[in-house]
């Protein structure tokens, strides 16, 4: 693989134990869903002419990972997030072509959506990190602050996660590694986060935003997505940038 996409160590794993248990068909067709799914990403991607910095692909999916602003606009991220499962829609549409033509097998075709609906319905749950919780997040951040919405959605992850584990209690050994492996991302998510709120703040700064909504906030962690902000203070309006630079003058 190049240096912009790699496999993920546990994804050999899941390869050799599907040589060995005689599933590597299953393995090929679920390994082959995971690259169309984010090659959906990666066409969204460009098509708003980001950045690509990596994608990792695991055996229970992918990670396209980006470089843009955290201001960014909400529906971009919200036709990023489904387009994986967009270009899932179009594996349906072409192996329902392709077996109604005698092109492949009843078993090939009932085998393959299987595996394609279970990808899709996974990836669209609300848990950091999959595609479910970055759209929700997406339309969170239009009714929510942006601190407000990350607690949501911080707060949904667990509870979907602690559902999504009990209707799940008799799992594989694999499936025990996806539990375990999208608690440790919620759990990250949540130590990076003061990272991000910075970052959030510090490109409003730094950057001229061209948002055309305004809101009057008392705290800064009032601040939303795609608004720009101003403050009361002593009979005095301050814009957000100055409210950002004694923020920032006090962090110091």
């Amino acid at each position: 693989m190049s240096k912009l996409c790699k496999i993920n160590g546990l994804t050999y794993f899941f390869i050799l134990s599907a040589i060995l248990t005689g599933m590597f068909k299953e393995f090929l067709i679920l390994f082959g869903i995971i690259i169309f799914h984010e090659l959906g990403h990666v066409v969204a991607i460009k098509m708003y002419h980001y950045e690509i910095i990596g994608i990792e692909i695991m055996p229970f999916g992918g990670v396209t990972k980006i470089k843009k602003d955290i201001n960014s606009s909400i529906n971009e991220e919200i036709i990023i997030s489904i387009s994986g499962i967009l270009f899932q829609g179009i594996l349906f549409v072409v192996t329902s072509f392709l077996y109604q033509n005698n092109i492949i097998s009843r078993e090939f075709y009932l085998l393959f959506n299987k595996y394609n609906f279970c990808i899709a319905i996974f990836n669209m749950l609300p848990i950091i990190p999959l595609d479910g919780a970055n759209f929700f997040k997406a339309w969170l951040y239009k009714a929510f602050s942006f601190y407000k919405a990350n607690v949501i959605i911080v707060f949904i992850s667990f509870i979907i996660w602690i559902v999504f584990m009990y209707v799940n209690y008799a799992w594989k050994l694999n499936n025990y590694f996806i539990g375990f492996f999208l608690v440790y991302k919620i759990i990250r998510y949540i130590k990076e986060y003061r990272y991000l709120e910075n970052r959030f703040y510090l490109e409003r700064y730094l950057k001229d935003y061209n948002f055309k909504k305004v809101k009057r906030i008392k705290k800064l962690r009032h601040m939303k997505k795609m608004y720009l902000h101003y403050a009361q203070l002593n009979h005095r309006i301050i814009g957000e940038k100055t409210i950002l630079k004694k923020y920032f003058s006090q962090s110091k």
